[in-house]
């Protein structure tokens, strides 16, 4: 996503709904891997200072993480799924024995998720959390700005008040927290279509200007599956 024109960064999160065999809820193996870096690098937090993780690398539940201004890291979570950490972006693997619980800072995250069922994972920043079950979506996150965006199916979003928001498929929800926080959703492949720089994040899989349709090349360049 690109912020830099921008006073906040705006959070964007995308749904897709999955039908997934039964199997335990929870994964034994807290360890994921770094599955492929595309041009920047990715960082993990230890020992005071920051170090960088190789293609193939280890990344363990608990782990603080970074990407650079140019970096698009792709994991594979145990039990959980597959999780592609945006440009500039911090996040916390927060550990729990019951579910995926990212914690992002600033930047943008994606989530294919693979979970069992009855299986939960939640994306948490400093306005919202987007809780699903047994789904795919995508956080950014800003400090005074939040926008849950969903694909298809649909996305609980709790916000700090205890309000819970449901965005359906192909609608968005954005609030700023200088303004009053609106009660509806809007249509989200308006501001695909208007190549909306807020959207910047999603133009790695979708084509802008082509009303959210995906890029036919998605799997090369991005391996979510």
């Amino acid at each position: 996503m690109k912020i830099a024109h921008y006073p906040i960064a705006v959070a964007l999160l995308f749904l897709l709904s999955a039908v997934l065999p039964s199997r335990p809820a929870i994964a034994a193996d807290k360890t994921g891997r770094l599955i492929t870096i595309r041009d920047g690098k990715l960082e993990r937090f230890s020992g005071g200072a920051w170090h960088e993780v190789k293609k193939g690398g280890d990344i363990s539940a608990g782990d603080r993480l970074r990407t650079d201004k140019t970096g698009l890291a792709v994991v594979e979570l145990p039990g959980t799924g597959r999780l592609v950490i945006g440009p500039d972006t911090e996040m916390l693997w927060a550990e729990d024995t019951k579910e995926f619980k990212g914690k992002v800072a600033r930047g943008s995250v994606w989530l294919n998720s693979k979970l069992p069922k009855g299986g939960r994972a939640s994306i948490s920043t400093s306005l919202a959390t987007a809780g699903v079950r047994g789904t795919k979506f995508s956080v950014c996150s800003g400090e005074k700005a939040f926008c849950a965006c969903t694909c298809s199916g649909e996305v609980e979003v709790l916000l700090n008040d205890g309000s819970k928001i449901p965005v359906q498929g192909g609608r968005y929800y954005w609030f700023n927290t200088d303004k009053p926080l609106p009660d509806v959703t809007k249509p989200a492949w308006v501001e695909l279509e208007n190549r909306n720089a807020n959207f910047g994040f999603c133009f790695n899989c979708h084509e802008p200007g082509k009303k959210g349709e995906l890029k036919r090349d998605l799997d090369l360049s991005i391996p979510l599956q």
